[in-house]
């Protein structure tokens, strides 16, 4: 199952590199519609996929490309905040809830964006933990575990109508 899961991700990275390279730069792709939309406050600086944001003001958009994969659109509000497109891997039906990032405290001040939970399009992404990231374990809504080294953050996404 992993396997068949690594090579859709594989797949749809290809794709994604692709398209980056047939329209010459990442600026230029754009979501062939988009499912959700929102703004969110990271209190932290966070690894999202490949891409580190500082702490900020951030609007995301999430769709599929004209002929691809899913994207996540990621752009800081503040002047030279990074403007990434992160990788989505399959989409899960999501039950309700809250509209929300969850993100994973990695020691310091710092945390991982492990999920995007869009309860108003009923979805949920989630992304592969990075290479070398040392989470010790996983703890369910922000509460600590016994240890208390680590933790689980819920970032609110205002959405955008």
């Amino acid at each position: 199952m992993r396997t068949i899961r690594n090579l859709v991700t594989l797949t749809g990275l290809s794709l994604a590199l692709l398209a980056l390279g047939v329209t010459g730069a990442r600026g230029q792709i754009e979501l062939s519609s988009t499912h959700f939309a929102g703004t969110f406050t990271l209190p932290f600086n966070a690894q999202w996929g490949t891409a580190n944001l500082p702490a900020g003001d951030y609007t995301l958009r999430y769709g599929p490309l004209p002929a691809g994969p899913a994207l996540v659109e990621v752009a800081g509000e503040a002047k030279g905040s990074p403007h990434v497109m992160i990788l989505a891997g399959p989409a899960d039906p999501e039950s309700g809830g809250e509209n929300v990032l969850i993100c994973t405290r990695n020691g310091g001040n710092g945390g991982i964006v492990s999920e995007l939970r869009m309860a108003e399009a009923g979805e949920s992404v989630t992304f592969p933990m990075p290479h070398g990231a040392k989470v010790r374990s996983k703890v369910i809504a922000g509460h600590q575990n016994t240890r208390r080294n680590a933790q689980v953050v819920l970032v609110a996404i205002r959405t955008l109508h």
